[in-house]
């Protein structure tokens, strides 16, 4: 068999839930990792809904498309302000 062809497993490792901040000590091969729902806090197991602040990918393209429907209006605002040149003969 290979040498050193297995992961290290780190027997004290921290997982840390980054929405309600519970510290497990788990078994990995990482010696410290962030979870962003665990099951104290996941609506799953615990029955009820609590909002989780990290922000996605569907709330950035909410947010852009917001951005995005307000320059469209400030740039009709400015045509519609606009005077239309007279012409010369």
């Amino acid at each position: 068999m290979k040498k050193n062809f297995h992961p290290q497993v780190f027997q004290d490792a921290k997982t840390t839930c980054v929405s309600c901040g519970t510290i497990y000590k788990i078994p990995t091969t990482v010696k410290e990792q962030q979870v962003e729902v665990c099951s104290k806090c996941h609506p799953m197991y615990t029955g009820e809904y609590r909002g989780i602040i990290a922000s996605g990918r569907v709330d950035r393209f909410k947010k852009m498309l917001d951005t995005s429907k307000k320059k469209k209006e400030e740039v009709a605002k400015v045509k519609a302000a606009r005077k239309p040149k007279a012409k010369k003969k």
